[in-house]
C-alpha cells in the first residue's frame, strides 16, 4: 500500500495504540504528529499538561524540544556556508576571538557539528540541569569552554552542548544577528511555523506543556518542574515547538525541498560523520542523529530537558517524518517513535495470504482490544487487512496476519512459535452483533470495558 494510504487508514487506530503504553508508563502527557510529504496526517495529545491542575493536553501545547535545538543551529551553519560566509574548517577562534589560547580556539565548525571536538559535554558545573542555577550566559559559557579538551579532535564522538553553545555564538558573529533573529527570518519564517523558537518567550508560558520529574521509585509522585530559560545555550538545547511544527521543520530537510537547504548540504547533514557506540550503535551526521530502522535511514533528533523528553525522525527518501514529545523525565519518546515508525511499516506491508478473506465481510467488525488475566491484544483494520497485535514494543514481534474465515472466525498465518500459533480466532456476539468474546487457543477474550467490569475495575476514561 502506498505509503501516504497506509498512515490514513492507520492513523485513527494510533491515539488508542500510544494511549496503552502512556498509561501503562504512568507518562502525564504525550503529544505526537506525522506527516508524509509534508502533508499532515495525524496529530494528537494524549494525558495532561500539568498532573496538579489537571488540564487536558492538545496538540497546541508548547514542549521544550533541546537538543532538537542541534539541527536548527547546523541548519543555519550551512545557510551561512551557501551564501559565502564562512567555511566548514574555520576554527572556532576566527569568529571568537575570546577563545583565544584554549584548546577550543583550533576547534573546527565541522568538528563543533559532528561531535568531534573532544570539548566537554556541559562544562564544569552544570547543575543547571538540576535548576539548582541559571544557565550560562555568554560570559560564563566562553569560560566553560576554554577548558582543557577531554579528547583531542577526532579522536571519538563526544556529544557536547558545549560545542553547539559555541556553533550559536559563531552564527552570530558571522551573521551579524542575534541567533533568534537569524533563526526566525531564515528557518522558522520561511516555513511559517508560529509555534517554534530557540527560547520560549515569557508571554507563551501559559502554552507550555508542564514538565514534570523522573520516579526514583514506583509508587513516586512527579514533581511539576519550573520553567528554564537557557541563554547562551539556547542554540544547543533552548528550542520549544510542537509536535505538528516540528514535522512541517524536518519535512523540509527532504530532498527536493528548496525552502532551506540546497539537497547537496542536506547530504553532507545527513550522512554518517560519527559512529556512535553507547547506549546503541547509531551514527551522527553533522546536526542529525541517525539511524536504521527496518531498512530506512532515519534522520532526527532527541530531547532531554528538565521536564521533558522528546524525539523526532524523518526519513528523506519517503518524506515521512514523526514527533513525540513528552512531559516528564523517563519519558520513552524515542522508544515510541521509533517503534511508530515500525507500525507504519508493517500498516505499509503487502502481506502474502494463502487465501483471500472471506466475500462480502465488514472487517471493521472483528476489530478491538481484548483482555485476558494475560493482558492484551488488539485486532486492527490495517488499511483493509486484519492484523493482531500487543500494542506495546516493537509491534512487527507481536504482528500476526488474520485471514477472514466467516462472520465469526478469522484464521491466523502459520508461523513457528511458543503461543497459540495457527489456531483460530472464534467471535461470540450478542443479538446486536456486538462482540461478546474471542476465544483463541482455547482461552477467552474479552473486550477491555467488559473484561473491567467482570473482574470489578472501574471503565477507562475515554479518548475523547
Amino acid at each position: 500500500m502506498p505509503l501516504l494510504d497506509a498512515v490514513r487508514a492507520l492513523a485513527p487506530y494510533l491515539p488508542s495504540w500510544l494511549e496503552f503504553q502512556r498509561d501503562l508508563a504512568r507518562v502525564p502527557g504525550v503529544q505526537v504528529a506525522v506527516r508524509v510529504g509534508g502533508e499532515l496526517v495525524a496529530s494528537f495529545a494524549l494525558g495532561v499538561a500539568n498532573e496538579a491542575t489537571g488540564e487536558r493536553l492538545t496538540p497546541g501545547h508548547l514542549f521544550r524540544i533541546a537538543s532538537h535545538s542541534k539541527t536548527f543551529t547546523a541548519t543555519a551553519v550551512f545557510q551561512l556556508i551557501e551564501a559565502g560566509i564562512m567555511r566548514l574548517d574555520d576554527p572556532a577562534g576566527h569568529w571568537l576571538p575570546e577563545l583565544e589560547g584554549s584548546p577550543a580556539a583550533a576547534t573546527t565548525v565541522r568538528e563543533l557539528l559532528g561531535h568531534q571536538s573532544g570539548i566537554n559535554r556541559d562544562g564544569a558545573d552544570s547543575d543547571y540541569w538540576q535548576q539548582l542555577q541559571p544557565f550560562p550566559d555568554r560570559a560564563a559559557l566562553l569560560d566553560l569552554c576554554r577548558a582543557p579538551e577531554v579528547f583531542a579532535p577526532n579522536t571519538h564522538f563526544k556529544y557536547s552542548n558545549m560545542g553547539y553553545s559555541l556553533l550559536g555564538l559563531i552564527v552570530e558573529a558571522a551573521s551579524r544577528e542575534s541567533y533568534g533573529d537569524f533563526v526566525a527570518a531564515h528557518i522558522t519564517g520561511p516555513l511559517g511555523l508560529r509555534n517554534l523558537g530557540p527560547e520560549l518567550p515569557a508571554a507563551r508560558e501559559a502554552e507550555l506543556a508542564a514538565g514534570h520529574s523522573g520516579r526514583l521509585a514506583g509508587n513516586d509522585a512527579r514533581r511539576v518542574l519550573p520553567s528554564s530559560d537557557t541563554r547562551a545555550m539556547a542554540a544547543a538545547t533552548g528550542f520549544y515547538g510542537t509536535a505538528e511544527d516540528v514535522t512541517a521543520y524536518l519535512s523540509a530537510h527532504a530532498p527536493g525541498r528548496p525552502e532551506l537547504l540546497s539537497d547537496r548540504s542536506k547530504r553532507l547533514m545527513q550522512r554518517r560523520e560519527s559512529e556512535v557506540t553507547r547506549p546503541s550503535r547509531r551514527w551522527y551526521g553533522l546536526g542529525f542523529i541517525l539511524d536504521e530502522v527496518n531498512g530506512r535511514t532515519l534522520v532526527g533528533h532527541s530531547g532531554g530537558f528538565p521536564g521533558h523528553i522528546t524525539q523526532s525522525w524523518l526519513d528523506p527518501q519517503s518524506g515521512l517524518s514523526v514527533s513525540v514529545l513528552t512531559n516528564c523525565l523517563g519519558g520513552p519518546a524515542t522508544e515510541w517513535a521509533t517503534n511508530l515508525v515500525r507500525l507504519i511499516d508493517l500498516a505499509a506491508k503487502t502481506p502474502t495470504k494463502a487465501e483471500a478473506d472471506a466475500p462480502d465481510t465488514d472487517l471493521d467488525s472483528f476489530t478491538g482490544r481484548f483482555a485476558t488475566d494475560w493482558g492484551v491484544f488488539d485486532v486492527v483494520n490495517l488499511g483493509g487487512r486484519l492484523v493482531s497485535l500487543v500494542p506495546q514494543g516493537d509491534p512487527a514481534l507481536s504482528a500476526t496476519e488474520l485471514t477472514v474465515l466467516d462472520a465469526d472466525t478469522l484464521k491466523p498465518a502459520p508461523e513457528a512459535g511458543f503461543g497459540a500459533v495457527g489456531e483460530a480466532y472464534h467471535y461470540r456476539r450478542d443479538g446486536a452483533g456486538q462482540v461478546e468474546w474471542v476465544r483463541q487457543g482455547g482461552g477467552r477474550a474479552w473486550p477491555v470495558a467488559a473484561y473491567r467490569a467482570r473482574v470489578g475495575l472501574p471503565p477507562l476514561p475515554s479518548l475523547g
